[in-house]
């Protein structure tokens, strides 16, 4: 069954998936794994050549930073509010009050906040 929020349905999965295995997150353990799936990420997009293998290792670095949340004692709930939270600010930032410089997005400098 699906909550029809994709992010809290995965989020669901990663906890059903480590509860299946009898698995209670650690952090260093989850640590170690979202490292290695950074690493296998960033070699997939730097070769560039399969899109679909990009957005598999993409997926998998999604699956073990909620694996992380989980072992640090996020909930799902917490988890789920932040990412909705963090969306809503970049959804908010224009240009007028941002940027892109040096590769990121940044605040202007001399933004006049009401």
């Amino acid at each position: 069954m699906t909550s029809g929020d994709p992010l809290r349905d995965l989020a669901e999965s990663t906890r059903a998936f480590y509860e299946r295995f009898g698995v209670t997150p650690e952090l260093q353990s989850c640590l170690t794994n979202f490292n290695e799936e950074v690493f296998e990420l960033v070699q997939a997009a730097m070769d560039g050549e399969n899109k679909q293998h990009i957005a598999e290792e993409a997926a998998d670095v999604f699956v073990t930073a909620i694996g992380v949340c989980m072992a640090s004692g996020i909930s799902i709930e917490a988890l789920v509010e932040q990412v909705y939270a963090v969306a809503a600010k970049n959804d908010a930032k224009t240009h007028e009050t941002h940027v892109f410089k040096d590769g990121k997005i940044r605040r202007r400098v001399n933004v006049r906040r009401d």
